[in-house]
């Protein structure tokens, strides 16, 4: 078999159009009921049929914006019928009735989805952004169900709906539902300003395996979409996946999505187009045998991040489309998945020419707060422009740029931070580390080799929350041995990796930014609603744009001088640390970070401190309470090429300091490591 017969198409999503009456939170299409201009005709419609029939026979799903709008929706289904290609359909149920209901069968349309976004008219009606839709859908699934036409419940599972999840199932089980099929939100369209009812990862986590839980005790049969993290979830669980359902992300290897303008892409949440089939004759074959795109989704081992190395990645896959909203890169790993790989070691670090160094060296502790950034940095580095945009975006999409936003300082946003050291029962580790991992106050998780043998992060609203949190941790993991260790000064939070040679262009960027490094301890005054939303963007991605900010300012409806102006005055207060780039620092060489740990006299310790902060190769300093049988008051994040450099490095500077007692904590695993999240 050819390389470009190893793949056909099993499921393709077709956007018929992109009219709707409904305006939901979570559209992709942002769809609007008025009629678009430009969409396939219904001559194009047969020729594209009669194309996909000539080599595949997948299932064509009819989907839009509502598919019933279109004049020529039977017309379309008979024709695919008629070359033998399934048909199911994909209506919001408003206009489905026992008339529609006789014509989808007789066109052979085998079964429809309906959406159920609440176990009530209220939550429901709340989501779709129309009074009546709730009401309108269930009148459709009964006219399904009178005519004898299969149909499947879809939820969109947000924060609004969590808790109703199970009502809706069994809303589902009662109405008659062939399956139950919950979709995971996607942030793109209209889903871009769903941060504050979008899940933690997890608590997608916590939804996937009730999911699995269900679907063992075989109440409905479950279909989860756009969480291929699912099929990991179900193997580790010993669930059988089934024939059908044995891959996770299917995009561009079994599935396609086809716009209402012929415009080909992987899925409909990944707004990268493949192909246009108006231009290509109508022929969609061409596209799915040769899109770069789609070839570079079939090749799963190229993918960046935990998703490259998962031992799960070949029925998984993660979600290009959530990466690639997140990061910037649909080659990134799965943003929301907490699965830590027991895989293979990190790939080669990709090469950095000089050019890539400087910028690297500069961008992580400033990206110009500008309307044209990338025109500044040009500025300091005597560059082009466009050169240094293009050079941005591909290490994005290479994924040595985590992240390029803003650094916030939890304290000065209202929240409480500590460092919990935890004693457990080696036995029970990982299943301690998996309840602290849930935690949506949690963003780094390791088993250090200690005594003390887990560590974690954990922010919340307040000191009383914080400890309310421990307690009721310590109850759940069964031990009273988590000890909240918080900063009682800090030194230096500062990682900024230095990959060219010092020079006058680089040193007078990045100082910009070294005034703003300092620590800050007076709570910031409470933000507004708007500020707030501000917070949400700023710690997601910038926009990948020469103009990032205008994006910002459009979505606020600020004016661009305005949302400079407020992050300018963050920066100088010191709410946000640093405006920059989050690098991955493992994929550029760094690959070793140990925690080492001091018992300095109370007298000297300021001093050592501020010596220990002066070092590049250290990120993180503070000064934490001691425990009896753990005596050290400094800590310090090491980072190193390897394990043996960190090791050197720390004795030396014991050494310089005539420190005799000290330790270097490596982590053995690492459970959890996400950015904060605030105000969600």
């Amino acid at each position: 078999m050819t390389d470009k017969h190893k793949h056909l198409p099993r499921l393709i999503a077709w956007e018929v159009t992109r009219s709707c009456m409904l305006a939901c939170k979570h559209c992709r299409a942002a769809a609007r009921p008025e009629p678009y201009s430009g969409e396939l005709s219904t001559e194009e419609c047969f020729a594209l049929l009669d194309n996909i029939a000539s080599f595949a026979r997948p299932i064509i799903i009819l989907t839009g914006g509502e598919p019933m709008l279109r004049q020529d929706i039977y017309d379309i289904a008979a024709r695919a019928t008629s070359l033998d290609l399934p048909v199911v359909m994909a209506p919001c149920g408003m206009l489905v009735d026992d008339e529609s209901v006789a014509r989808m069968k007789d066109a052979g349309i085998r079964c429809i989805s309906i959406s159920l976004d609440g176990a009530t008219a209220q939550s429901h009606d709340d989501f779709r952004g129309v009074r009546g839709a709730f009401d309108g859908a269930i009148k459709g699934i009964e006219a399904a169900g009178r005519g004898g036409l299969d149909f499947q419940i879809n939820t969109t599972v947000t924060r609004h709906n969590r808790s109703e999840l199970a009502d809706i199932m069994k809303l589902a089980i009662d109405l008659g539902a062939t399956i139950f099929n919950p979709f995971l939100l996607v942030p793109t369209g209209r889903g871009k300003d769903l941060a504050d009812q979008e899940l933690s990862p997890e608590q997608y986590e916590e939804a996937l395996h009730w999911l699995a839980d269900r679907r063992l005790a075989g109440e409905i049969p479950i279909r989860v979409t756009c969480a291929p993290h699912y099929q990991r979830i179900i193997r580790q669980k010993g669930v059988e996946p089934g024939a059908r359902q044995v891959k996770g992300c299917m995009g561009g290897q079994s599935f396609a999505f086809i716009s209402h303008l012929g415009k080909v892409q992987i899925c409909g949440f990944l707004d990268v187009e493949c192909g246009d089939v108006r231009a290509e004759g109508l022929d969609f074959r061409k596209i799915w045998e040769t899109s770069p795109l789609f070839l570079q989704m079939r090749d799963i081992d190229s993918y960046h991040g935990r998703c490259g190395v998962c031992e799960y990645r070949k029925v998984c896959g993660g979600c290009r489309a959530r990466a690639c909203a997140i990061s910037g890169d649909y080659l990134d790993e799965e943003p929301f998945c907490t699965h830590q790989p027991a895989g293979k070691p990190a790939k080669t670090p990709p090469r950095l020419d000089d050019r890539d160094k400087a910028l690297m060296s500069v961008i992580q502790a400033n990206f110009p707060v500008d309307r044209r950034p990338f025109e500044r940095l040009a500025a300091y580095l005597g560059d082009d422009a466009e050169d240094i945009e293009r050079r941005v975006r591909r290490m994005r999409g290479d994924g040595i740029i985590r992240r390029l936003g803003a650094v916030f300082d939890s304290r000065k946003l209202g929240y409480v931070s500590t460092l919990v050291a935890g004693r457990v029962a080696p036995d029970r580790v990982d299943e301690a580390a998996a309840e602290v991992s849930k935690l949506a106050g949690v963003t780094h998780n390791y088993r250090r080799e200690h005594a003390y043998n887990l560590w974690f992060t954990l922010t919340s609203e307040s000191t009383g929350r914080l400890e309310e949190v421990l307690e009721d941790l310590r109850g759940r993991i069964g031990t009273r041995e988590l000890h909240s260790l918080p900063a009682l000064k800090v030194y230096k939070i500062r990682v900024h990796f230095q990959f060219a040679e010092s020079s006058e262009a680089i040193d007078a960027a990045v100082s910009h930014a070294r005034a703003f490094t300092a620590p800050h301890q007076a709570p910031a005054a409470p933000l507004s609603d708007q500020q707030k939303q501000l917070v949400r963007l700023l710690q997601e991605n910038l926009p990948d744009s020469h103009k990032p900010f205008d994006e910002i300012a459009d979505r606020l409806g600020w004016s661009v001088g305005r949302v400079l102006e407020q992050i300018e005055n963050w920066l100088s207060a010191g709410v946000i640390r640093r405006l920059g780039a989050v690098v991955r620092h493992q994929r550029l060489g760094f690959r070793a970070n140990g925690m080492a740990v001091f018992d300095v006299p109370a007298d000297r310790q300021d001093q050592v401190g501020e010596i220990l902060a002066g070092r590049a190769e250290i990120s993180h300093c503070y000064c934490r309470p001691r425990l009896a049988d753990f005596p050290y008051g400094l800590f310090a994040m090491v980072h190193g090429h390897d394990e043996q450099s960190v090791r050197d490095l720390v004795a030396s500077l014991a050494g310089e300091l005539k420190i005799d007692n000290y330790d270097v904590l490596f982590s053995k695993t690492e459970y959890k490591k996400v950015s904060m999240k605030y105000f969600l």
